[in-house]
């Protein structure tokens, strides 16, 4: 079953260009790489793990959950119309991060997958409606891009499911540059190493 999922991962590679290995380590592998139009890499993380694709979706959509395996997560809030506000902390002397993401999920029946598109929004750009459902600004500063999706392939039998993560994130912070590559690498790791733990914990308790 693995094997399966591998061969499908590296073909998936194969069609696309410039990711470099960046980490692989407890059976999770990721990628980065460099974008024309930002000072930030692309992150690409995946793994295999046993879970059921409605507790999944479940888990990774209850923002009460956000601060307790997304990386750097502060607070996450569910507003209408799928839109995602997302709080992320960085270092001082920084302002901390915020994005207000349009998410849609969609189901690929031929690939047996669920693909949840993450594309963030201007804060000036939003509905009159979804801008007074955010906190203050106060002195914490909206991302420039945080654009990504995951992807959940299910297998053919039983309950693996192959995992891809991968956004994009520019905090439009003149951080130092391996500061900035290690948060982006571990902005997939650590997720991801955290989204396992969960599902292995309650998969054998």
């Amino acid at each position: 079953m693995l094997l399966y999922f591998m061969a499908n991962a590296v073909s998936a590679l194969e069609d696309e260009s410039n990711w470099k290995l960046a980490k692989q380590a407890n059976d999770i592998t990721v990628y980065t790489r460099t974008l024309a139009y930002s000072a930030y890499a692309e992150y690409r993380g995946e793994m295999s793990i046993n879970a059921n694709i409605d507790s999944l979706l479940a888990f990774i959509n209850n923002d009460n959950n956000c601060s307790s395996w997304r990386y750097k997560c502060i607070k996450m809030l569910n507003l209408t119309d799928n839109y995602i506000y997302k709080l992320i902390s960085l270092p001082w002397p920084f302002s901390d991060r915020y994005t207000v993401m349009k998410s849609t999920t969609r189901f690929n029946q031929q690939a047996n997958s669920y693909t949840i598109h993450l594309k963030n929004i201007p804060r000036a750009q939003l509905a009159q409606t979804i801008q007074a459902q955010l906190p203050e600004q106060k002195d914490t500063v909206q991302m420039r891009f945080s654009d990504g999706y995951w992807q959940f392939k299910l297998a053919p039998t039983g309950n693996i499911i192959h995992i891809i993560y991968q956004m994009h994130g520019d905090a439009d912070a003149a951080l130092p540059s391996e500061l900035t590559r290690l948060g982006i690498v571990n902005a997939a790791f650590i997720t991801l190493s955290n989204l396992k733990k969960h599902f292995t914990q309650t998969s054998c308790c």
